[in-house]
């Protein structure tokens, strides 16, 4: 039975791409309406070329205003569907294929869609990446969000058609059920008896979670690095029981493990659904590296000497940046007269003054090809970091340039279809 899950983007396809093919992971590709050169046949399916499908993506978006902002909110620029076929059905890779771009066309066939195939996962199973180009190539209208029942529908009538497991649609009474258990939630929730704490400036165990939970969030790029954040800040994930209507992860100390918490009672964006569809689109990490390893020094010698106040101080600030998107203090001082809901001048000033006195962020956003470098001489705390926070600022910064002919050869090809 495939199970299908869907993230939304709001950037250049560049970036779904570089992370669904980077480290030569990728399996195969597969193209919708993506005129790619062939370079032969595998398994009776074609084998394409290295191509920069994302400059086409980016293209046929520009070429019909689909970038700009959509009733004051960012454009959706295209949509990620991960396509997982039930392990116990032992797929190969030329039968997922056929399955997932029959879905596509079934599905997309008057958009731009990629698709990439991987098998990263714990027990090798291939999987699709179906990233939909947000732009009706026949009315130039932008993709409209289909309904999700539909395509389950679609896909699973497919995965029987090929003699793969599926399964029908759940009865009206378990979804209308289901439906309430996933009423609506806010991204950010604080109960009454932590609000009442607060107010008096006492200790709120939950708030001390949340403030965890909120630094490595901002520190960390994927779920490993967010598991070891939040060890190394002395708190316990675990998934939620089997038997819960969602799927979540459960926040406890390590040290007094009857105190837990679950991410979504935090707010959805605490949530396991929330993080890992963040961590699969690579759009978490907001800070340079530099303020990254100065981000998880103080919170590790916070945690360490037990100052729940500094925790605090730092959890606040690094949530304001990442509620703003900002990358330096002017980001911060120029987002005065447009604060989101939730946010306040009082509180938007403690993170501009925190994130100076702790040099966390440049004055000025950097150009977009340079990343922001310290150089500050190495903290104590740095000795016992991960390997993965030592290592990540040389691997991060390979970024994998087109070569000349490849440029080229993306340039010519600029007699496209007429749309």
């Amino acid at each position: 039975m495939p199970y299908v899950k869907c993230i939304s983007g709001h950037t250049s396809a560049r970036y779904i791409q570089r992370y669904l093919e980077k480290n030569d992971r990728a399996l195969a590709t597969d193209f919708v309406n993506i005129d790619v050169p062939v370079k032969g046949v595998r398994d009776g399916l074609e084998d394409y070329e290295p191509f920069d499908w994302w400059r086409e993506m980016d293209r046929t978006r520009g070429d019909f205003g689909n970038d700009a902002p959509w009733n004051g909110q960012r454009a959706r620029t295209w949509k990620h569907y991960i396509l997982s076929p039930n392990p116990d059905d032992g797929i190969e890779l030329g039968k997922l294929r056929r399955l997932a771009v029959a879905w596509a066309q079934e599905s997309f066939n008057d958009y731009e869609v990629a698709i990439v195939y991987h098998d990263d996962n714990a027990n090798r199973v291939p999987h699709a990446h179906v990233v939909v180009n947000s732009t009706n190539l026949a009315t130039g209208r932008r993709l409209q969000e289909p309904d999700p029942r539909a395509v389950k529908r679609s896909v699973q009538r497919l995965a029987r058609d090929m003699g793969l497991s599926c399964f029908e649609d759940e009865p009206r009474d378990d979804a209308a059920k289901r439906a309430r258990s996933e009423a609506p939630r806010q991204q950010v929730h604080v109960g009454r008896a932590e609000r009442e704490l607060e107010a008096k400036g006492e200790y709120s165990w939950v708030g001390d979670i949340r403030a965890r939970v909120s630094i490595a969030r901002m520190v960390a790029r994927n779920e490993d690095e967010f598991r070891s954040v939040l060890k190394a800040m002395g708190l316990d994930v675990k998934d939620n029981s089997a038997k819960a209507p969602r799927r979540d992860w459960v926040y406890s100390f390590d040290d007094r493990p009857t105190l837990r918490v679950s991410g979504e009672k935090m707010g959805l964006s605490f949530g396991k659904e929330h993080l890992s569809h963040r961590f699969a689109s690579g759009s978490m990490g907001r800070l340079a590296d530099a303020a990254e390893r100065e981000v998880f020094g103080i919170a590790s010698e916070a945690y360490e000497v037990g100052d729940i106040a500094e925790l605090r101080r730092l959890s606040d600030a690094v949530s304001v940046c990442e509620a703003l998107g900002a990358r330096s203090i002017d980001d911060l001082i120029a987002a005065e007269g447009r604060l989101p809901r939730g946010l306040n001048p009082v509180k938007l000033a403690a993170a501009v003054e925190y994130m100076t006195e702790k040099e966390l962020l440049p004055t000025s956003r950097m150009p977009a090809t340079q990343e922001p470098r310290r150089s500050s001489p190495q903290k104590p705390w740095e000795k016992e970091q991960p390997d993965w926070m030592r290592d990540r600022k040389s691997n991060d910064r390979r970024h994998e340039q087109p070569s000349q002919s490849q440029h080229s050869g993306n340039r010519d090809r600029g007699n496209r279809d007429a749309r």
